[in-house]
């Protein structure tokens, strides 16, 4: 080979980014491939220094008396002339001059090389990008197609940024930097194919990342996010140290590090709220600052009832039902939002009061199935004439807390009262229950309702 072909390969390496052993193997194939077109046989052989990047063409050729074909043999003579020590049959290497195979065999091995090196790019683009797969990357707007979809400029390879994956409020501008997440890379007829997505939660992750550092340090950690892409995010964190505030860390002194990954979304609202392992706990931190009066769940079935005041219910659905919606999402559950006026109506319907009370009763441990049952069936007892000192002493008073079907804003009430265990309510009429401060006529007729139902008295 010449003496230029170390250079020529180094030079060519680095324009195209592709390594120089990639390339003198493609030039090898190549030149393989235009020997064999040339001369329609298959006895190359090709030597190549990976190092000195020396590369020789060698036939070869089997020692005969008669040469019947030049390609494949050569005569005794002329392979003694290479090799003294030649014999009849033997195989011998003739060197071949690159130059000699002519401008078609040039063209060929051209054309194979182009082919090779362009398969290899391709290769390295898939590998660098799936590498990549699900993190941010900047590119510059391209253009646009008939579909609306936008073609994206990633420096290597273009990607596709689908119109439903473009957020509604995106106004880009030809050759406009826009940030972008790779949501899949593939390849289709040996072409590299790149999704991207502005729609994606984690795209919403990745911003935050990128803004917080106790996110990419793990010292503060994303438990979920539900997102409607454009409008509204809910984003749920935690973090184990208890002396690091998970929804602090991301919002950012003066709200700078929330506020960078909203302008990034165009706007869209972020609510950031504490994840918490306790169901009833995490509902309230997802509906903040909705005040919650009430939570009834059923851990098996995933479903939930929450009640609020009268006046935040709206506030607690959400425009369109999206902030109640988002919650779910982020729970897995079903979440249903009742005012507490509307929860206390179904609880005087005596249909929804026993399919609500079959939905939501506590979970059957032990201690919690025995007070169950001696409040469904029969109450403590309660001596109706004179007892002793001694006797009352034994006898065990069972909480108000304990009276079911009764909002927890009424048993309150009722303890403010002074009332504090059923028995020392459950001879008192309807009139006597209206006159304590703040119980209602409907109160007064649901803890009677809820008395009749469930506590029998045993007179002695």
């Amino acid at each position: 080979m010449r003496e230029d072909f170390a250079e020529a390969v180094e030079i060519f390496a680095s324009k195209t980014g592709v390594p120089e052993d990639k390339i003198l193997n493609a030039i090898v194939k190549a030149l393989t491939a235009a020997y064999k077109k040339m001369t329609k046989h298959d006895n190359v052989v090709i030597e190549l220094d990976t190092i000195s990047k020396n590369l020789k063409i060698y036939s070869k050729k089997t020692v005969k008396d008669a040469v019947e074909d030049p390609i494949t043999d050569i005569s005794l003579l002329e392979a003694q002339k290479r090799n003294p020590d030649a014999r009849i049959d033997d195989e011998i290497l003739d060197e071949i001059d690159p130059a000699s195979m002519g401008r078609i065999a040039a063209q060929i091995s051209q054309q194979v090389i182009l082919e090779d090196i362009h398969q290899v790019e391709q290769d390295l683009i898939y590998d660098e990008f799936s590498a990549k797969l699900g993190t941010i990357v900047t590119g510059v707007y391209q253009r646009k197609t008939k579909k609306e979809d936008i073609i994206v400029d990633l420096a290597k390879v273009e990607g596709l940024l689908p119109y439903e994956k473009q957020l509604p409020k995106d106004r880009l501008k030809l050759g406009e930097k826009v940030r972008v997440y790779i949501k899949n890379v593939e390849k289709v007829n040996n072409h590299i194919r790149i999704i991207l997505s502005r729609t994606d939660p984690d795209f919403v992750k990745k911003l935050f990342e990128l803004e917080v550092p106790e996110l990419a340090s793990n010292v503060v950690q994303i438990k979920g996010i539900a997102r409607d892409p454009g409008e509204r995010s809910k984003v749920a964190v935690y973090s184990e140290q208890s002396d690091i505030d998970p929804v602090g860390s991301c919002v950012g002194m003066k709200g700078v590090r929330i506020q960078s990954v909203i302008r990034e979304l165009d706007g869209e609202k972020i609510d950031i709220v504490r994840w918490d392992e306790n169901t009833e706990k995490y509902i309230q931190n997802l509906l903040s600052p909705v005040k919650i009066l009430n939570v009834k769940l059923n851990h098996e079935e995933k479903i939930s009832i929450v009640v609020v005041p009268p006046d935040q219910l709206s506030s607690a659905i959400g425009k369109d039902g999206k902030n109640v919606r988002l919650a779910a999402i982020l729970l897995g559950w079903t979440i249903d939002i009742k005012s507490e006026d509307d929860f206390q109506r179904l609880l005087m319907a005596e249909e929804s009061r026993k399919k609500i009370k079959e939905l939501f009763q506590e979970p059957a441990d032990e201690e919690k199935e025995q007070k169950h049952k001696k409040k469904a069936t029969t109450a403590r007892k309660k001596q109706l004439k004179e007892v002793s000192a001694a006797e009352e002493e034994e006898i065990e008073e069972t909480s108000i807390e304990e009276l079911p079907d009764v909002p927890q804003i009424v048993i309150k009430k009722l303890q403010a009262a002074g009332y504090n265990s059923i028995e020392s309510i459950i001879e008192m009429a309807k009139t006597d229950f209206e006159k304590i401060p703040g119980i209602s006529k409907k109160n007064s007729e649901l803890i009677i309702s809820s008395l009749e139902e469930n506590v029998k008295v045993v007179e002695e």
